[in-house]
């Protein structure tokens, strides 16, 4: 039997991907979507483990016709740093847009502000939404003023974009119905402080594996921190006993993972390798990455608790917190943090009124200038520079 065609489709975060996905749906196109600006080994790598037949920029026209069942296949490399692909099926993609919208509305005559890459799934399913359920992206650079959103109704951000607009003492645009907020860990008080300004906020859980979301809910004050949501409709979430593994299964659920050329279904329930519980109510919460986890002198640290606790000083704009080897201890934590401000006090002074003491970092150090530039910080790349011995500002 002869293996589907696949293209590699190289795009940009300003390159509207309705028509590619409009392929995958109508005519059978199977792609691979990788930025356009990418290093030729790491290209090279994936289009060999895809088994890339084509390539082709998402500026140019479709194909006429795939040769099977369309799907689109992203890179992701969780927090293993080990690429993979995971192959998502245009029922998932479908899905997801479907049931999200059931969460938070979106449709005809409402604008999402897309800033980011397709390359990536909370890009493509900006695309996806549009194209399933109407509506239209406004496809702009990042904001860093409420103005930049001026006649969007929808956004999606990350907690360090997020505490950049709240620094802008302008209103959010009156068009403004829906700020989803993903990408991992993020403080009560910027929540809180966002929802006072009048921020529509709204917490999401999801990955590549699940075509972006399970879980989603409307933000309250005072809500906690760890608080993704309720499952959507047709989710089903559970939490492993013995390990508090969150478990996912659902109709946007990928079909397969590709790793170095081999094929694998994916396995249901899918286990995330996220720590996590359902409260009372049947919502979400999550804890932080099991992978990210470490062991210091007996006790379990998540960096997440400690990037919570950093987000929530009035100072802080973003923190990434890792584990380094201690000759005592085993592991302790080092913290990465991108200042919006001066401290008032020392950080670990600041943080010993809401952590405990094994739980405050060892060092504080100041985040570099291209992790800032980032969407978000990335755990195993600063802890590899940081093991490789790169040295980095100190901060108080």
């Amino acid at each position: 039997m002869t293996a589907a065609r696949t293209i590699a489709v190289a795009c940009g975060a300003d390159d509207d991907m309705r028509p590619w996905l409009r392929a995958v749906r109508d005519r059978g196109v199977r792609m691979l979507v990788l930025p356009r600006v990418y290093p030729a080994a790491r290209r090279g790598e994936l289009e060999r483990s895809a088994q890339v037949s084509d390539r082709a920029d998402a500026r140019a026209a479709p194909p006429a016709a795939g040769d099977g069942e369309g799907c689109v296949l992203l890179a992701t490399s969780g927090s293993s740093g080990t690429p993979r692909l995971v192959e998502l099926s245009w029922r998932a993609l479908e899905a997801s847009a479907r049931l999200g919208a059931e969460r938070m509305p979106f449709g005809s005559g409402d604008a999402w502000h897309g800033s980011l890459s397709p390359a990536h799934v909370g890009g493509l399913m900006i695309h996806a939404r549009a194209l399933v359920l109407g509506g239209e992206v406004r496809v702009a650079p990042p904001p860093r003023r409420w103005r930049d959103l001026d006649g969007c109704t929808h956004c999606s951000l990350v907690a360090p974009q997020l505490a950049r607009l709240l620094e802008d003492p302008a209103d959010p645009p009156a068009t403004l119905r829906a700020v989803m907020l993903g990408g991992g860990p993020s403080a009560q008080a910027l929540h809180d402080a966002a929802i006072a300004r009048g921020v529509p906020l709204y917490s999401t859980y999801g990955m590549t594996e699940t075509a972006s979301q399970v879980a989603t809910g409307r933000r309250a004050q005072g809500d906690a921190a760890t608080l993704a949501g309720l499952p959507l409709r047709g989710v089903s979430i559970s939490i492993d006993a013995a390990t508090g593994e969150i478990l996912v299964d659902g109709p946007m659920l990928a079909r397969a993972i590709i790793r170095d050329g081999g094929r694998s279904p994916l396995a249901r329930p899918h286990a995330t390798r996220d720590a996590g519980f359902l409260d009372a109510a049947g919502r979400l919460h999550v804890v932080g990455r099991l992978d990210a986890m470490f062991i210091s002198g007996g006790k379990n640290i998540h960096p997440e608790e400690i990037e919570r606790a950093l987000g929530s000083l009035a100072c802080v704009r973003s923190a990434c917190v890792v584990g380094v080897p201690h000759e005592k201890w085993g592991m302790r934590p080092v913290a990465f943090v991108d200042l919006a401000s001066p401290p008032a006090q020392p950080l670990a002074t600041a943080l010993r009124d809401t952590l405990e003491p094994h739980l405050v970092p060892d060092a504080f150090l100041a985040m570099p200038a291209d992790e800032t530039a980032s969407t978000k910080p990335a755990r195993a790349r600063l802890a590899s520079r940081l093991a490789s011995g790169e040295r980095f500002e100190e901060l108080a």
